[in-house]
């Protein structure tokens, strides 16, 4: 239990100074470099306007638990800058259930503040609000729970203030932002400038691998991701190859998938190298050439960038690296200028989330990847995360329920979504590498197609500027509540 006057709110234990806090929540890879990262740069840049009220800001990450996490969400919102403290889940869980102040808000006790929504369970910011006595505002594409909580609401789009009025909140309360996301994609480099630096010849198919941000998606993705690169490799034979890594990714890890993978290739090739002209006789799609419980995957070796054979014994220096897999199609990894590498691309494959949305803001056709061959290893948020991590019960709950629930989403891809049609194409459920090929290969012969969907995935996603405005309307409840819950 809390010592006396470890109460942030009360008036004894109450700091000098007159700087306000702002408590942003974020706890998910997409929400904390996605919504997180460019509020925090917006709010910095608008900080002045909290004069003469405040003296300035001091910016606290904190991270609730999340079945989404990849682990390494402290570390990357440590190091953004403009943020001056994190809590990292287990603190949170303390304080939200014991009121055990953490480390990074013990500097800032009883300063005047604001508590930011940006992403999850809106729980988590309604118990911050009330534990810290701050006033709350909340982001959201979508509608949200606790919504007395809150006095602001941002949204990303009218449909979801027409949900969130149907809740019953007052449209003064309610202001469109726009999509975070966009703000966060800042691809500043030529096309032929990044592709010189990737060494990749500038008229080259180029495809672009996207595996996700936690560990078992490296670990199951990666070199399911590596055998579509494998067949698209042996019907477009000048195809070129990236693999974009997440800020949560290293190539170590890149490593420690493919020592550990176990090759799983198809009794029969679904076709003989040498281009393109046997694609339509060789490779249809087959509905169901997946298997399930596991993923087709590639063997390979990490290697880096320059000729040596083994990487370093400090894997973790920043080197160029590549993967070279067991049938000798080299996949360049790339750590830095992720969106400079992303825009060059001509094709992306990439799962479901918001890396989606910052693809369809760049005009980069995409392949989503939606594999239920392994539904036991999706996660899932709320109560039904709680479930199924019930051992033994919990993976044949989420076989059962997974599945059905896939079948109830009409779209996975966020620009799909948003346009309720298929802009771009998905592939989803039981599926094999060479039905991702196929899509990817239609879409690399197909270069009208690939324009057209361009220009639908960038109109489908809006105009930048929602960071800014989240950022004012956040400095505005700020000094018009006093930093203060009413």
């Amino acid at each position: 239990m809390m010592a006396p006057g470890d109460d942030p709110t009360d008036a004894a234990g109450f700091a000098a100074g007159r700087r306000a806090v702002v408590v942003i929540v974020a706890n998910s890879p997409g929400e904390v470099s996605g919504w997180a990262t460019p509020v925090v740069r917006s709010l910095r840049a608008l900080e002045r306007k909290v004069a003469p009220a405040f003296d300035g800001l001091s910016l606290v990450v904190v991270l609730p638990p999340c079945p989404f996490a990849s682990g390494r969400e402290a570390e990357v919102a440590g190091a953004t800058a403009g943020v001056d403290a994190v809590v990292r889940p287990s603190e949170y869980v303390k304080y939200a259930l014991l009121g055990v102040v953490p480390k990074g808000l013990r500097p800032f006790r009883g300063n005047p503040g604001i508590v930011v929504h940006l992403g999850g369970d809106p729980m988590h910011s309604a118990i911050l609000a009330k534990r810290l006595a701050y006033p709350a505002v909340l982001y959201t594409d979508r509608t949200a729970g606790f919504v007395g909580s809150f006095a602001r609401f941002m949204v990303e789009d009218a449909r979801v203030e027409s949900k969130l009025r149907r809740k019953g909140v007052p449209a003064e309360k309610i202001a469109v932002v726009g999509n975070l996301m966009i703000d966060a994609v800042r691809a500043g480099a030529a096309r032929e400038e990044t592709r010189a630096a990737l060494a990749v010849e500038a008229h080259a198919p180029l495809v672009c691998l996207l595996p996700g941000s936690r560990r078992v998606q490296i670990s199951r993705i990666m070199p399911f991701f590596l055998r579509v690169a494998e067949i698209v490799k042996r019907f477009q034979d000048d195809a070129e190859f990236i693999a974009v890594l997440s800020p949560y990714v290293t190539p170590s890890m890149v490593g420690a998938a493919l020592s550990a993978v176990r090759e799983s290739r198809p009794s029969r090739d679904p076709g003989q190298a040498g281009g393109s002209a046997g694609l339509a006789a060789s490779v249809k799609p087959v509905p169901h050439s997946g298997t399930p419980g596991r993923l087709e995957a590639a063997g390979g070796r990490l290697v880096p960038v320059g000729g040596a054979s083994e990487p370093d014994s400090e894997i973790g220096a920043r080197r160029t690296y590549a993967v070279r897999t067991d049938e000798g199609v080299t996949v360049r990894l790339v750590e830095d200028g992720r969106y400079d590498a992303m825009a060059a691309s001509d094709v992306a494959v990439t799962l479901p989330g918001t890396v989606t949305a910052e693809l369809a803001f760049l005009g980069v056709p995409t392949v989503v990847a939606v594999p239920m061959n392994l539904p036991e290893e999706v996660p899932l948020p709320g109560l039904a995360g709680v479930l199924g991590s019930i051992p033994g019960a919990g993976r044949y709950l989420k076989r059962v329920v997974v599945p059905r629930a896939l079948e109830r989403i009409e779209f996975a891809a966020i620009p799909n979504k948003r346009q309720r049609r298929m802009v771009t194409p998905e592939v989803r459920g039981v599926i094999g590498a060479q039905d991702v090929a196929i899509q990817v290969l239609e879409l690399l012969q197909d270069g009208k197609a690939r324009g057209r969907i361009a220009v639908e995935l960038r109109q489908a996603m809006g105009q930048p500027g929602a960071s800014n405005r989240v950022a004012e309307a956040v400095l505005e409840t700020l000094v018009s509540t006093g930093g203060r819950r009413r």
